[in-house]
This record gives structure tokens, sequence and C-alpha cells, in this order.
């Protein structure tokens, strides 16, 4: 890890093909909303994944935030993130894992909760 710091809205990349074909959990994207109206996105936790070539902040997690972000146009948003060395394809690689290992835990309880 280089290191955790705050970053704007406007310093985050998103790979644009990645974004298009998220699909966030509404409760999730709402909850990010409120915070990003009420001021306390900043302290939101853990921390987002972004990695750094150098030239750009690839994010790779909690999409949710940004999204919350762009859609009411917080373009001076500050983020609690992770910063680590690596380009784009760093950053997608990490997305689909941490959106399988996701999607994979919602689909386990949702199982173990019809079981019961």
């Amino acid at each position: 890890m280089l290191s955790l710091d705050y970053l704007k809205f406007l310093q985050l990349s998103v790979d644009v093909e990645f974004n298009r074909e998220a699909s966030f959990d509404d409760a999730a994207l709402q909850e990010a909303m409120a915070a990003v109206r009420s001021g306390s996105m900043r302290a939101a936790r853990p921390a987002m994944k972004v990695f750094f070539d150098g030239c750009h902040f690839w994010l790779a997690s909690h999409f949710h935030r940004y999204e919350a972000a762009r859609r009411l146009g917080a373009r001076y948003q500050e983020f609690w993130c992770e910063i680590e060395r690596g380009s784009m394809d760093h950053a997608v690689r990490y997305a689909s894992t941490f959106a399988g290992w996701h999607q994979m835990r919602a689909f386990m309880w949702a199982v173990l909760d019809s079981n019961q």
C-alpha cells in the first residue's frame, strides 16, 4: 500500500466500460447519497480502493459512493482511499474480484435465510 489519504471526486478515474456494467445496490446507493447530502461521506469506512499509475487514480471499489457523488453533482466530495501502485487493469481486476466476492456473499446469505 502506498498510503491512506483523502481524494476528491474529480481526482478519481473510473473505467467507463466497467462502470457502465456496474449494478448498484439501491439501498447502498441511497445511503451513500444521504451521506453526501449530510456531509458525512468523508468519514465513510472502509476506505475505497484506488490504484495509482503515476498519472491517474483508478477507482477499484465502493463505486456506489462515487456514483452517489456523480448523481448529486458533488464534484468536490472527498473520499477516504487506500492507494496502491497499479494501472487501470489492476483496478478492473480488483473490482471484478471484489464484486464477485460480494455477489457470492449475498447469495450465501440468501441461501442461509431461506433455510431458516
